[in-house]
């Protein structure tokens, strides 16, 4: 049998990520921040690139190319760690003018940052002849495309927006006989995405973070009285339709708009702020999108780039009469900039015929898997009430069934920022009162912000509205509720009565699958909470002794580990400030 041809793809900026792609496969993937504990970690993915070597059992030899997922790498002594501290220094003068120095330095230099990454290549131990890179924007695309296509006849326009990316905000793509090609870009001087990440610091939360935290707020705002904000963000960035880009209204580029912003939103009401700019934003795409599928005659659109996270436009998108479909790449972020690269650079090594064979994903569950030694090993001496089971759906689902929210770490963890229900906390959606329950537990989440839910495919449509029977399976879209949707009460956007399911079938996950139908056997209801497995601040867990330490850290009293079941004997309070802060336990019966 021949040896699979293998292809490591990084991505080393925000979110830094590394993927491996065996045979046109994605085999396995993670980002840097499961393996540091540090969020959305900004650096050379060195943990994560030998995480994929380890798990095939290869040796950098073996590997056919390492393809970088950029031609420009922002050199380690300048990047901005502190994403707080960089937006609140942008306000001041002396940063507008370091960010207007900086721009044009970054746009002339066609490789920055190459030195520094050959010097980690060769530390990691490849050779220079196995190197090889892609332009951003492209590799957001072939993400999109290559990993959501039904097959390379069908027609697609392929969107990519996000705030910019070697030399582009925004770019529209076609596919001619299963190969990509460019039909538009928008220069990152007039980034739609730089406008909604400005405007996150100037509210005081954390850029290329927390745009989702705006995003949740703007329903709770009348869209009557947020217009006149939508005005004002208007009069910065346009659609220029018949080109089918962003065009900005100003002088400056966009990348300087920081104390125009902050001045144009002062003294705005924060809910009608983050209306104005979600109306914005949605109006922008809009206008972006259907100008797309008039051009082309197309109306299947594929999405990728860190804007498309925002599930509230992508609802709009999905509810036009003229788009047939439209599919979002998952957690399509920098941080999977990696499987667009290692997609194109398959089909450099192999052509037309590699091309082919790329195989589109099935579910996103690409990371490390717990075994029963781990889970053992990570649980025993900790004077917890432990227990195997050989049907443990059953029991988690008779815990949830008693009102008690769950963590589940259990098979192979889920790439990106959406947790799929291997490193998640579960709860019955049914009681409105396991919001307050889990954020006292262990989230911490901010008041206004919705849980999600998980369905199966087969019962979607008796809880959500879905005429065009889109697929859903990596929270990507929003969906509005049937009148049901007291069910689900705890999941559902309390202002809008809106839902961003995860829609599951068997074959993606059969043990989570499976807890679903004993759960709605037992209740009649099909619908489970899902929000991610972590302490607030701080990354998704990974490893059974990262789960074990999130449970201890928190006031989580049940805990699914593999076949396990972890029983708190004492109750946790953290202190917020930190994930390992002093203890107070109060021991319980």
């Amino acid at each position: 049998m021949d040896r699979p041809v293998y292809v490591l793809a990084v991505h080393d900026g925000h979110n830094a990520s590394a993927c491996l792609l065996a045979d046109g496969r994605i085999a396995y993937a993670i980002q840097e921040e499961r393996l540091t504990g540090e969020k959305n970690a900004n650096c050379f993915p060195a943990l994560s690139i030998q995480a994929c070597l380890d798990f095939a059992g290869l040796q950098p030899r073996d590997i056919a190319k390492l393809v970088f997922a950029s031609h420009r790498s922002t050199p380690a002594g300048l990047r901005s760690h502190d994403q707080m501290k960089a937006s609140r220094r942008e306000a001041t003068l002396t940063g507008t003018l370091r960010r207007a120095l900086w721009y044009p330095y970054y746009q002339t230099r066609t490789h920055l940052g190459l030195p520094e990454r050959m010097n980690n290549l060769e530390r990691a131990g490849f050779g220079r002849n196995q190197y090889s890179e892609y332009e951003h924007h492209l590799c957001h695309a072939a993400s999109a495309y290559y990993g959501l296509r039904d097959d390379s006849q069908t027609s697609y326009v392929v969107l990519t927006v996000d705030g910019f990316g070697d030399l582009d905000c925004a770019t529209v793509w076609i596919n001619r006989d299963g190969i990509l090609e460019r039909i538009a870009r928008t220069p990152f001087t007039d980034s739609l995405g730089t406008i909604y990440g400005i405007t996150t610091g100037m509210m005081g939360f954390r850029p290329l973070e927390h745009e989702y935290k705006l995003m949740g707020m703007a329903p709770y705002a009348s869209r009557k009285h947020a217009q006149r904000v939508a005005e004002s963000f208007h009069k910065l960035l346009a659609v220029d339709e018949d080109r089918m880009r962003f065009k900005r209204r100003t002088l400056e580029p966009s990348f300087l708009y920081t104390r125009r912003i902050r001045d144009m939103i002062s003294g705005e009401r924060f809910d009608l702020v983050c209306a104005g700019l979600q109306q914005f934003t949605e109006e922008l795409l809009l206008k972006l999108a259907n100008s797309t599928v008039r051009a082309t005659g197309v109306g299947r659109l594929l999405c990728a780039g860190g804007v498309f996270m925002n599930v509230k436009a992508n609802k709009r998108l999905m509810e036009q009469p003229d788009i047939e479909s439209i599919g979002v790449f998952p957690s399509c972020g920098d941080e999977t900039l990696p499987m667009g690269a290692a997609y194109l650079a398959y089909i450099a090594e192999g052509g037309k015929e590699a091309a082919e064979r790329i195989e589109p994903i099935t579910d996103f569950y690409l990371g490390g898997d717990v075994s029963d030694e781990s889970c053992r090993q990570a649980a025993e001496s900790r004077g917890h009430d432990v227990r195997y089971h050989d049907d443990v759906e059953a029991e988690v689902a008779r815990i949830l069934i008693a009102g008690k929210p769950l963590a589940r770490c259990k098979g192979r963890m889920e790439f990106g920022a959406r947790a799929l229900g291997n490193r998640s906390i579960l709860a019955d959606p049914s009681n409105q009162d396991v919001v307050r329950v889990i954020n006292r537990m262990v989230k911490n989440r901010d008041f206004w912000m919705p849980f999600a839910p998980v369905v199966r495919r087969e019962r979607m449509h008796d809880y959500f509205v879905n005429p065009k029977h889109l697929l859903s399976p990596y929270m990507m879209l929003t969906f509005d509720t049937r009148e049901n949707f007291r069910e689900l009460i705890a999941a559902v956007h309390n202002a809008d009565l809106t839902a961003r399911p995860q829609v599951i079938e068997a074959h993606q996950n059969p043990d989570y699958y499976r807890l679903l139908q004993i759960f709605e056997q037992q209740t009649g209801r099909a619908v489970l909470l899902n929000t991610s497995f972590n302490l607030h601040g701080f990354p998704i867990v990974n490893t059974a002794q990262d789960a074990m330490n999130v449970f201890e850290n928190s006031g989580l009293e049940y805990l699914n580990l593999g076949q396990l079941i972890v029983h708190k004997r004492e109750v946790v309070r953290v202190n917020t400030t930190s994930a390992f802060a002093e203890r107070e336990v109060a021991h319980s019966h």
